[in-house]
């Protein structure tokens, strides 16, 4: 998997093909490689209401991009974490004219070594399903955060391709019983969510569509494996949620209930 992410990084610096694959899925350019277009960022940052003051820590930040957009709409200092050495020298060096309110580095989400109330915001937008266990990495995040602090979370859940329909457990599908949901109340929190699975659904049939106009692109660029790994997450995620079987939420974590 760092292989697969070294070498992504390394491609998408310079092509053409992904960044306009992002900008016609995602409406910006920023790297993208999960599920979250711009919709979905300008929810996330109505509800997490990020200012000036902000300490916020984006978590698994890739190339920085999102942090970087982020900072600059909302003048938040933002310290992004990735476990991709390339991914975090392309966003120590496009930022150091903002190395006053942005900053990286280089850390394992399922060895976090953070400060202790460090942060007042933490972000993650599709990095949680790296840890190892969902409730030890919340209890480390916990730790970071300001006890009057806040977490939003974009998290999908559903079934893998290699996940037979009649294994996968459809209880967990809802907001209150996904693995997230259950990391985040063994740790003391208390959340508020929005579906966000139709948004995924429409999202996925569009990657599909603009892959396909694309791929002579891609072909050009001999990326064709940034096109192949994009093209099966898209195709993936539309049938699991025809089956009834995926779904999508952004987590406000917004205090601890006692």
């Amino acid at each position: 998997m760092q292989d697969f992410y070294n070498d992504y990084y390394a491609a998408i610096e310079h092509s053409q093909a992904h960044a306009a694959f992002c900008e016609r899925v995602f409406g910006r350019n920023l790297g993208q490689h999960g599920f979250m277009d711009m919709q979905q960022l300008e929810l996330l940052l109505t509800v997490t209401r990020l200012g000036p003051q902000s300490r916020v820590l984006d978590l698994g930040c890739g190339n920085g991009l999102i942090a970087e957009y982020i900072s600059d709409c909302t003048g938040a200092h933002v310290a992004g974490m990735d476990y991709i050495p390339e991914a975090i020298r392309q966003a120590q060096e496009r930022t150091i004219a903002k190395a006053d309110r942005l900053g990286f580095f280089v850390g394992d989400i399922s060895q976090l070594e953070l400060a202790s109330r460090a942060f007042d915001t933490i972000l993650s937008i599709d990095t949680l399903y790296f840890c190892q266990d969902y409730a030890a990495t919340i209890r480390q995040l916990k730790a970071a955060l300001e006890p009057n602090g806040q977490m939003a979370i974009l998290f999908s859940h559903g079934r893998e391709p290699w996940v037979s329909k009649e294994e996968f457990p459809k209880e967990t599908l809802p907001p209150d019983k996904t693995p997230l949901a259950d990391a985040l109340k063994a740790n003391g929190f208390a959340f508020r969510t929005w579906d966000l699975t139709q948004q995924d659904y429409q999202l996925a049939r569009l990657r599909k569509q603009v892959l396909v106009e694309l791929r002579p692109q891609f072909e050009a660029e001999e990326i064709l494996f940034i096109y192949k790994n994009r093209m099966g997450d898209a195709e993936g995620i539309s049938q699991a949620i025809e089956d009834g079987l995926h779904a999508r939420y952004l987590y406000h974590v917004t205090r601890i209930s006692h």
